[in-house]
């Protein structure tokens, strides 16, 4: 991943598009990679908001398509240079889906090949999961006991049918986590950052927000 994006849009061209929340935003992202097969994405993206407008960060191999709704002076772009991600350490931030899975098995007692996810609420959870993840990412957490995490947030999902009435789909957990990192094995961490963390990372979770510390 070497390109950055960043598009603001105001709420009110978003709810003209009907661009209201992760699931709006997850098809509309595919949009500015034309031809990029869907088994194959290749970006990470990450959805924040206010009372006023939407900011929506994007982190790809290639360079993304500017949508004609993006007005002047609401996107930004630019190639992420080597040297920022070979970094020793880094405060982040990353909004995440974190979960656990639980296997599942069929009446007559066989384990099944895909298991069941649940999201995971508590916080001492929380802080073993992302300290798991940095283990197998390549990095550790600094200062443990000053890890920020945010309060939980679910997003519900819904589909029109063709009535063009709304019916729930379904939701997702998110939780933000802040603090600072460092580097333990440069290859597993630049892999975790092209790839994020967790689940539903294709609606806007998993992507590392990094600012080098000097």
């Amino acid at each position: 991943m070497k390109y950055i994006t960043q598009i603001t849009l105001d709420k009110s061209i978003a709810a003209y598009r009907k661009l209201y929340g992760l699931y709006e935003w997850h098809r509309e992202v595919w949009k500015l990679f034309p031809g990029m097969p869907h088994d194959k994405r290749e970006f990470l993206t990450r959805l924040d908001a206010d009372e006023r407008e939407f900011r929506l960060t994007v982190l790809s191999a290639v360079k993304p398509q500017k949508p004609d709704w993006c007005v002047q002076g609401r996107w930004r772009e630019k190639e992420m240079p080597q040297a920022f991600f070979e970094q020793n350490r880094y405060l982040f931030k990353v909004m995440v889906n974190p979960t656990r899975t639980l296997s599942r098995r069929d009446p007559a007692g066989k384990k099944k090949k895909h298991g069941s996810h649940y999201a995971i609420t508590k916080s001492d959870e929380l802080k073993e999961w992302i300290v798991r993840r940095g283990e197998q990412g390549g990095f550790v957490i600094c200062d443990e006991p000053r890890l920020e995490i945010s309060p939980l947030v679910f997003h519900r999902f819904y589909k029109e049918d063709k009535k063009n009435q709304k019916e729930y789909e379904g939701g997702i957990v998110g939780v933000e986590f802040k603090g600072a990192l460092e580097v333990k094995d440069r290859g597993h961490f630049l892999k975790t950052v092209q790839d994020g963390i967790g689940r539903a990372r294709g609606f806007g979770f998993g992507l590392f927000v990094l600012k080098p510390i000097e």
